[in-house]
């Protein structure tokens, strides 16, 4: 029997994640399916009752990540702090849940060994952004957060959130302004929303980030937003490595059912995950 899995999400005909879950499933040796399925939101429960027992597991992403954890069994500590899951694991009684955007951020951060991180930007208000702030505290549990956030009624209750995990937060005015002061600036929004604002600072030659940059959209790379940093030599962390740690979570989840089990081949696959992002890359530029 091969066990199937997939992303669930909308849209969702450009994710990269079958490409680097099949990867790591060559390196594992697991004949494993693992596919795209549109799911907007509101639909997530009566997918799951469709699902046969050929179902192992899903990942899920926008905007489904609330939606998740409403129908999820038990779920993870970083579940149930932000309120959001990504993964979903059949069990005997029901879909368990769990949040390895957490570690992805964590891991993706750390890897770019970023110097002593005291204040920290926050663009965007959704249920990354609430990864985000668990992230910050495994390694920055000091800092003091800013948020920048168009939707107020999200951005009051992401500023709560961080005031519980014991941050220092505050609401930022404009991003340029506060990307000047702080040492970590992440911006959670999707592909392209801030280009306009790119393309502005671009124009203005004195304007410099003090900081680095880590950036959860991933395609196109670089950026927009990012070529700001580049241009003045300022560390640039990828959505991209995020994606490949929340993955490797992710597959250690539906092969041990837990998060904390390594992988046996774990540089391996993180490797293939790699060369087989490079190559689509590489193929799409031709």
């Amino acid at each position: 029997m091969v066990s199937k899995l997939a992303v669930l999400g909308s849209p969702i005909a450009h994710s990269k994640s079958p490409i680097i879950h099949m990867a790591a499933y060559r390196v594992l040796g697991l004949d494993w399916r693992y596919d795209r399925i549109e799911a907007r939101k509101g639909s997530l429960k009566p997918l799951l009752d469709d699902q046969d027992e050929d179902s192992l597991g899903f990942s899920v992403t926008m905007p489904l990540k609330e939606e998740a954890f409403r129908v999820s069994e038990a779920v993870d500590e970083p579940s149930r702090l932000t309120g959001a899951v990504n993964t979903l694991l059949r069990t005997p009684t029901g879909w368990a849940g769990f949040n390895t955007d957490v570690f992805g951020i964590i891991q993706a951060i750390e890897a770019a060994r970023l110097r002593e991180i005291k204040k920290v930007l926050i663009i965007g208000s959704g249920a990354t952004a609430n990864s985000a702030l668990v992230a910050l505290k495994s390694f920055a549990p000091d800092a003091n957060i800013q948020v920048h956030a168009r939707n107020s009624a999200t951005r009051e209750s992401l500023v709560s959130f961080a005031k519980s995990l014991g941050f220092k937060v505050k609401v930022a005015g404009r991003i340029d302004q506060s990307a000047k002061r702080v040492d970590l600036t992440i911006s959670t929004l999707p592909a392209h929303s801030l280009d306009s604002l790119a393309d502005e600072l671009l124009a203005k030659r004195s304007w410099q980030p003090k900081g680095a940059l880590f950036d959860v959209a991933y395609q196109p790379w670089p950026s927009a937003i990012s070529k700001l940093w580049l241009r003045d030599h300022k560390p640039v962390v990828s959505g991209i490595e995020m994606l490949y740690w929340q993955a490797i979570a992710q597959i250690r989840i539906f092969t041990s059912g837990s998060p904390q089990n390594p992988l046996v081949q774990e540089a391996a696959v993180l490797e293939a995950m790699r060369h087989a992002i490079e190559t689509i890359s590489e193929n799409e530029a031709l």
